[in-house]
């Protein structure tokens, strides 16, 4: 969180000054409250926290994290009282909050940086916000128990590998994209989750209940490889663990894009449009790209830092090739998925 000091007026001469400035204090003040992430990775949004803050005396950002569903159902309890004025959102989460009538679509003309995002992560907004980030899904993997890491998504399958590999519930957006590649990678839509998984079920695979529990299973060696997002792998293999990163393909490298939307009925538009703004140059872009945050930039023109290149796509191959889950037609029955999927893996 981010807070302004206030002054204290002393000395009898002041007295008077010193009953009127708390009043005037409070009228000036505003606290704008976001969802982010929860952990170290919010320090690009409490970067540009503080630079709304200055710019705006009186502004302080409260950052809180949080799931976004756990979110959206609290906006829709609170009837117009909502406790959040922001969030960031991956594309998942903003069909179902549209769906939930919960967002206000951002107005680009009032965020001039937008200009300079690179227009294949737009749609992934879907006319409600502006793309300020993405995470890649790769492989990670034990490099003591997997010396040869696969390739592609398929090579998941290939007998080498059996026993050894670990799937997120797709409760998370993690492990419901793990449910599309699964179809993609042998040829199937995105949509057909069916067969996904079922073919996840002929991997047995062992089942993290989220993704920071399947990263503490590759960890510990309980599994040995795992669909995981880069930036938890490159922070996990900064610290010293001997984990590798896969940018595999066929799709991919897969993304998937993060947004900055505004709840409904907030009191706060204008200033959530130049915090926008304030992501989108290149100097929040640069900040974030760069380890331990490892976040990749939607702004033409940023390279990835050395420390993040063997995590994010990089290559002008790769680039090039960079795509994400057709997300309006699998978000919408994920309930229907992890029923499915808990069915299918119980006990």
């Amino acid at each position: 969180m981010t807070t302004l000091s206030r002054r204290r007026f002393l000395g009898a001469a002041a007295g008077s000054v010193a009953l009127a400035a708390p009043t005037v204090l409070r009228a000036q003040a505003r606290e704008l409250v976001m969802i982010g992430y929860g952990s170290a990775q919010d320090d690009p949004l409490k970067r540009a926290g503080e630079i709304l803050a200055k710019k705006h005396p009186g502004v302080s950002l409260r950052i809180i994290g949080g799931l976004s569903a756990e979110a959206i159902a609290q906006i829709k309890a609170s009837r117009g009282a909502s406790p959040y004025d922001f969030a960031v959102m991956g594309s998942p989460a903003i069909i179902n909050a549209v769906d939930e009538g919960v967002l206000e679509p951002l107005d680009i003309a009032k965020v001039p940086n937008a200009k300079n995002i690179d227009p294949r992560f737009m749609p992934y907004a879907y006319g409600m916000g502006v793309p300020i980030s993405y995470a890649g899904i790769g492989i990670a993997y034990n490099k003591q128990m997997v010396p040869n890491p696969p390739r592609t998504w398929a090579d998941l399958w290939k007998p080498e590998y059996a026993g050894k590999i670990g799937v997120s519930r797709p409760q998370s957006n993690l492990g419901l994209a793990c449910v599309s590649i699964a179809a993609s990678a042998f040829g199937k839509t995105d949509a057909d989750t069916d067969f996904g998984l079922a073919k996840w079920k002929e991997l047995k695979p062992l089942v993290g209940r989220n993704p920071n529990l399947l990263q503490q299973m590759l960890e510990r060696g309980e599994i040995g490889l795992c669909p995981l997002w880069h930036d938890n792998t490159g922070i996990a293999i900064a610290s010293g663990l001997p984990l590798g990163y896969a940018k595999v393909t066929g799709p991919g490298p897969l993304i998937l894009p993060t947004m900055i939307v505004k709840f409904t009925r907030t009191a706060h538009s204008e200033l959530i449009h130049e915090f926008a703004d304030i992501l989108l140059t290149s100097e929040s872009q640069t900040f974030a790209a760069q380890p331990p945050y490892y976040f990749g930039t939607t702004v033409k023109g940023i390279v990835a830092p050395a420390g993040a290149a063997a995590f994010l796509p990089s290559t002008p191959e790769e680039i090039a090739s960079m795509v994400s889950v057709d997300w309006p037609k699998v978000a919408p029955n994920r309930g229907k998925i992890v029923e499915a999927f808990d069915r299918m893996f119980a006990g």
